[in-house]
C-alpha cells in the first residue's frame, strides 16, 4: 500500500469516528456508509487490547479510533519526568496513557502524517485533560525531532506500514538518548506464508505493506545501531483469530481464501523491545 493509500485510509478512519454518535447498545455506530455492515467500535481491537484502569476517563473516541495490535506503552514502563515519543500516534490512545504515566513532569510527542487523525488526537487530548502532549505532523520515516531528544520510542501497529522500515528504526535510534529505549508492537511472520494466501493474510491482520520475518526484524535493529533487540509474541494468529478478524473488518471473502491453507499460527502480533 502506497504511503498516499495509507494517509487516505486512515484519514477515512478519522472522518467515521467524527460521524458517529453514541447509542446505549454499542457506545459508537456508524451513521454513514463503511466498507461492512458492524460497529465502528467491532473494528477496534482497542478494548480488548488494554486493562480497563489504563484507559479509564479516555474519550471513547480515541480507542474506537484506533488500529493498534497490543499495548506497548504498558510494556515500556514509563517513568515520571520521561519524554516519550509516539510513532503514528492516530487518534492518541497511547499518548494519552502515557503522558499520564510520566505525568507533569514528563512530556509526550505524538507524531502522524494525517491532519484529519491528528485533529481528533488533539480534541482527545484535550477532553482527557492531558496537557503535556505536543502532536506533530511528519513522517515516521523523517521525524521531526532533534537527536537524543527523548528517553523512549513507542509505536503500536504502524511501522509495518513503511516502505523503509530500515529508516524508521534509524530514526526512532537517532531521536533516543543514550540508554533510550524503543519498545514497539508490531505484526511479524514465525514462519514463511505461503505466496498465494499472503496478500489476503495482511489485509485481513492490516499489514498491508507485508511483514517482517521476527528474526529479520531483530537483524535490522541491530545493523542500525539498536542493543538487546528482543521480541516477544502476544498474540498467534491461528485460524480462529484469522476468522474473528476477517469479521471485525468485513474481510471474510479473504478468509474463505486461506481457510485451507497453511497458515494456521505463522504470523502474530509481538512486542519489540530495544535499547539504544
Amino acid at each position: 500500500m502506497a504511503r498516499e493509500d495509507v494517509e487516505r485510509h486512515y484519514a477515512e478512519v478519522a472522518r467515521m469516528v467524527e460521524a458517529a454518535e453514541v447509542d446505549r447498545r454499542s457506545g459508537f455506530n456508524i451513521v454513514t456508509e463503511t466498507r461492512a455492515a458492524c460497529t465502528i467500535e467491532d473494528r477496534s481491537e482497542a478494548f480488548d487490547i488494554y486493562e480497563e484502569r489504563l484507559v479509564e476517563g479516555i474519550p471513547k473516541k480515541a480507542l474506537v479510533a484506533s488500529r493498534g495490535c497490543g499495548d506497548p506503552v504498558s510494556k515500556a514502563r514509563l517513568r515520571t519526568g520521561e519524554t516519550v515519543l509516539d510513532l503514528g500516534c492516530g487518534g492518541g490512545v497511547d499518548a494519552i496513557i502515557a503522558s499520564r504515566l510520566v505525568g507533569e513532569t514528563g512530556h509526550v510527542y505524538g507524531l502522524d502524517m494525517t491532519a484529519a487523525m491528528l485533529a481528533l488526537a488533539k480534541e482527545n487530548a484535550e477532553t482527557a485533560g492531558a496537557r503535556n502532549i505536543t502532536y506533530l505532523e511528519g513522517l515516521i520515516e523523517d521525524i521531526p525531532l532533534p537527536d537524543a531528544s527523548v528517553d523512549v520510542v513507542l509505536s503500536n501497529c504502524v511501522i509495518n506500514f513503511s516502505d523503509d522500515r530500515e529508516a524508521v528504526l534509524r530514526e526512532a535510534l537517532r531521536v533516543l538518548r543514550p540508554q533510550g529505549r524503543f519498545v514497539v508492537s508490531d505484526i511479524v511472520e514465525f514462519a514463511p506464508v505461503p505466496d498465494s494466501a499472503r496478500d489476503d493474510v495482511c489485509a485481513i491482520v492490516g499489514t498491508t505493506n507485508g511483514m517482517l520475518a521476527a528474526d529479520d526484524y531483530v537483524r535490522i535493529l541491530e545493523e542500525v545501531g539498536f542493543s538487546g533487540a528482543r521480541i516477544e509474541p502476544k498474540t498467534v494468529y491461528t485460524l480462529d483469530v484469522l476468522r474473528e478478524k476477517a469479521r471485525r473488518k468485513g474481510r471474510e471473502e479473504r478468509f474463505e481464501r486461506i481457510a485451507e491453507a497453511d497458515v494456521d499460527g505463522k504470523t502474530g502480533s509481538v512486542i519489540v523491545e530495544a535499547w539504544r
